[in-house]
């Protein structure tokens, strides 16, 4: 029997002793962020994923857009209007013993942080946007975190059910301060960085999907003249943000089928023989 522990003001009198043991691994289906550049093919990638349903945020209309030119399958979709109604999805799908699908895809992350924050400002800050409201001390920013976690965690109660949750992000050209050296520009997901935060822990990968970049220097001037090669990023670097949990390579190249975007990607997170 273990022994009885005495209370020293941070527990329970008498709480059971921690006990170590070895436990056997067991793959989990993974949390993924995928960040790319427009028209990398961040929405194709999630509709090739096993047996998916896409839940677009309010005014996301690539799915739509790619499935009436015969460029993606018809799969299970809903358009999500208000944070509530994102809410209330995921409280019915945790509670449904059989699902229709095996990969839950959100397109994209910034217009479901909308809604989210749309919400927030109704309801906390009286419908006021500026110095006064939701803006004041970044006040919004964080109390939409607390609601923003709520989510993750009812995407973690699908995840234990065995539903592979994929979040496609669109992003943006941020200035870094760089504390050790020159400040530099990089690729982010455009959403708050507080936001950002909690997301980019609670993700078991974050790749960033690009293409390669083709230079041509004219009169001492570099420049950009275009690369159609695709490419994704599994690790972090200054001009992105990415990591993953697979040990994954580096860089990823990408077929110019987009049907076969995610297959190629889950062969280097899941290396297992026959999988």
């Amino acid at each position: 029997m273990p022994p009885k522990v005495t209370s020293t003001g941070s527990g329970p009198v008498n709480a059971p002793m921690p006990v170590l043991q070895t436990t056997e691994g067991k793959f989990q289906p993974p949390k993924v962020v995928l960040n790319g550049v427009e028209g990398w093919g961040k929405t194709s990638c999630g509709a090739f994923a096993p047996k998916p349903a896409i839940l677009m945020a309010k005014g996301e209309t690539g799915y739509l857009t790619l499935l009436g030119a015969g460029s993606v399958p018809s799969v299970p979709n809903t358009i999500i209007n208000s944070w509530p109604e994102l809410i209330g999805f995921l409280d019915v799908q945790i509670g449904t013993e059989e699902l229709v699908y095996k990969t839950l895809i959100l397109d994209a992350v910034g217009g479901f942080e909308k809604l989210c924050h749309e919400l927030v400002c109704r309801r906390d800050f009286k419908g006021d946007w500026g110095e006064k409201g939701f803006a004041s001390f970044q006040k919004g920013y964080d109390v939409s975190v607390n609601d923003w976690l709520g989510m993750l965690h009812r995407l973690d109660k699908l995840n234990a059910k065995g539903v592979m949750i994929i979040m496609l992000g669109h992003t943006q050209i941020r200035p870094f301060k760089n504390p050790m050296s020159e400040d530099f520009d990089r690729y982010v997901c455009d959403i708050h960085h507080k936001t950002w935060s909690v997301t980019h822990k609670w993700a078991d990968a974050v790749l960033f999907g690009t293409y390669v970049t083709v230079v041509d220097k004219i009169s001492g001037r570099a420049k950009g003249i275009g690369g159609a090669e695709r490419i994704v990023y599994t690790e972090r670097r200054d001009a992105f943000d990415a990591k993953n949990r697979y040990g994954m390579p580096e860089r990823i190249e990408i077929p110019d089928d987009s049907s076969k975007i995610w297959s190629t990607i889950w062969k280097h997170i899941y290396r297992k023989e026959g999988k």
